[in-house]
């Protein structure tokens, strides 16, 4: 049950961390804290994206578009897009190739899936060049 405090001076409050959520009740005037409750971001993730749907295109100039849409309201919806050139370079970057903790046979399983892929494409373009024609 959610009670409004009566005190106009109050105000409610959400913090977000990496692990963990604070939520509660600050006193305006003081800044203090009258109320909080610390939930972990896995609980809040799990109850916000149960009935989500996701949804990745690949356009045809290489832009990959996300979308992550909530049944509970038009309010929850996220929209993002990068192109594939932008996403490859991110993720070669010494710093998150150290975190994900790449190796040189995983970065040349990537080069690999990368060759298939412009093959894949001018196969694409010569199709379109023959029925030009």
């Amino acid at each position: 049950m959610f009670i409004q405090p009566d005190n106009s001076s109050f105000g409610a409050f959400a913090e977000c961390g990496q692990t963990t959520a604070t939520v509660g009740f600050r006193d305006a005037s003081t800044g203090g804290v009258i109320a909080s409750i610390i939930i972990p971001a896995q609980v809040i993730e799990s109850a916000v994206l149960e009935n989500a749907s996701v949804e990745i295109t690949l356009l045809g100039d290489g832009e990959i578009g996300s979308s992550v849409a909530g049944p509970a309201s038009d309010r929850f919806s996220l929209r993002s897009s990068v192109t594939v050139d932008q996403l490859v370079e991110a993720f070669v970057n010494s710093q998150n190739l150290h975190k994900e903790e790449a190796t040189v046979a995983e970065l040349a399983t990537l080069l690999k899936r990368l060759h298939k892929s412009v093959e894949a494409v001018e196969r694409a373009i010569r199709l379109f060049e023959i029925e030009v024609r």
